[in-house]
């Protein structure tokens, strides 16, 4: 019996004592998840998909209006309503700037350039032309993205924060 009362003693001890940490504990604690790991890693995949998403549509607009050159952001938002479409910047994965740039000959081809901006200030970038191959890009430490106008297929090269790293066949490590 004697062990019995020690042991509900020491319980009721430690009890006490974990109260009392973890009641002043929570004064200061950073609740915020946006820097926890895996969570930028999360957003850019979640824009590159926006991109993905938004070029199939531009696709798919382009094949009614005459070209990647003639898409505009009506045709866009009304191939898929899922996807913001902007001519400005992008501030979050859930927006996606555009520029066309028109085929300069006047046959109908063209291209659009999608950009849109994860959290940690990657900007995730795709640049198809009509009929040809699609380059995919990213720029670092941004506070927003706009797609710029390319009128021929980029150059390839890094990423960095100072210029677009383009590369053909998917998204460039960034």
């Amino acid at each position: 019996m004697i062990a019995t009362v020690l042991s509900l003693v020491a319980v009721a001890m430690l009890v006490g004592i974990l109260l009392g940490t973890t009641s002043h504990s929570g004064g200061n604690a950073d609740t915020s998840v946006s820097n926890a790991p895996g969570v930028a890693q999360s957003d850019s995949l979640a824009a590159q998909q926006a991109l993905s998403t938004a070029l199939s549509s531009a696709t798919a607009a382009a094949s009614s209006v005459g070209g990647l050159g003639s898409v505009d952001l009506s045709t866009l938002s009304a191939s898929d309503p899922s996807i913001t479409f902007v001519s400005g910047p992008s501030a979050n994965a859930s927006t996606v700037s555009v520029a066309v740039t028109a085929d300069p000959t006047g046959g109908g081809g063209g291209s659009v350039t999608l950009a849109d901006r994860s959290s940690n200030g990657t900007c995730w970038l795709v640049w198809s032309p009509t009929g040809g191959a699609t380059w995919y890009g990213a720029q670092t430490g941004l506070a927003d993205c706009a797609a710029p106008a390319i009128g021929s297929a980029p150059p390839p090269g890094p990423v960095s924060s100072s210029a677009i790293g383009w590369q053909q066949g998917g998204f460039p490590p960034a």
